[in-house]
């Protein structure tokens, strides 16, 4: 793409595109924690791991699952349940799971917790599937993979190879046939759930590259967000165009 290494990197890395990103990050856990306090999540254990379940208000239409951003190696579901009150109000019961992080684990381990995540909610109904960020991207593998009422991704990357070019590659670490197994643009073809893609105008030119191609890729319906950052985009699936049409 006519990158040299420093523009390749500073391409992934978010502090370059939103200094304010610690004030974002901060606002997610503020948010997680009035959600918390609000609803009352259930815990539950699937595997290693936990999962807070916010419960439906009103008439049920199913299981929204999310899985937060981080570059795959930070953040939680302590840092991930502001999306909840909005969606619950809407009649979805919200699950919000932790999961491994880099480098302490390996990619496709994260992906196999995930799918095993998936397969603990299924019997409770239909998943509505979303993910921000390296989550979108996680999301968008599993949505190759396995059935989903709708998915929905924000500001993801979705081809690995740039991705490993980065200085992301310290950490993502993957052989040849790992990147092009965990890289959704290049199966699209198998993703047959409804499909939703929104990113923001101020994010970096290569998130923004990265999500024209998947919708490119997939036909997916599109969310463009005049002026919204990175981070500012996670908030997406819970207000204005994207939020009408998810629970329209």
């Amino acid at each position: 793409m006519h990158y040299d290494q420093a523009a390749l990197d500073a391409a992934y890395d978010q502090r370059v595109w939103a200094p304010d990103m610690a004030d974002w990050l901060a606002r997610y856990r503020a948010d997680t924690d009035a959600a918390r306090a609000a609803l009352r999540p259930e815990i539950f254990s699937y595997g290693p791991h936990l999962l807070d379940l916010y419960p439906a208000q009103g008439a049920a239409r199913g299981i929204h699952l999310h899985i937060h951003g981080g570059a795959w190696r930070a953040q939680s579901r302590d840092d991930s349940g502001f999306l909840a009150p909005a969606l619950t109000a809407a009649g979805f019961a919200v699950a919000v799971p932790d999961f491994s992080l880099l480098p302490a684990r390996r990619l496709p381990d994260v992906v196999a917790e995930l799918r095993d995540c998936v397969a603990w909610l299924r019997p409770r109904g239909p998943i509505h599937l979303s993910g921000h960020s390296s989550g979108a991207h996680l999301a968008a593998v599993l949505a190759t993979e396995m059935e989903f009422a709708s998915v929905t991704l924000v500001s993801g990357v979705y081809d690995m190879e740039p991705v490993l070019l980065s200085a992301r590659r310290h950490y993502v670490l993957l052989d040849a046939a790992e990147a092009e197994a965990l890289s959704p643009v290049r199966h699209a073809a198998r993703m047959t759930a409804p499909l939703r893609l929104a990113w923001g105008t101020a994010e970096s030119p290569e998130f923004i590259r990265q999500s024209e191609a998947m919708a490119a890729a997939t036909g997916a319906e599109t969310f463009v967000l005049p002026g919204v950052n990175h981070f500012g985009a996670a908030y997406a699936p819970a207000q204005g165009a994207l939020y009408a049409t998810l629970t329209a």
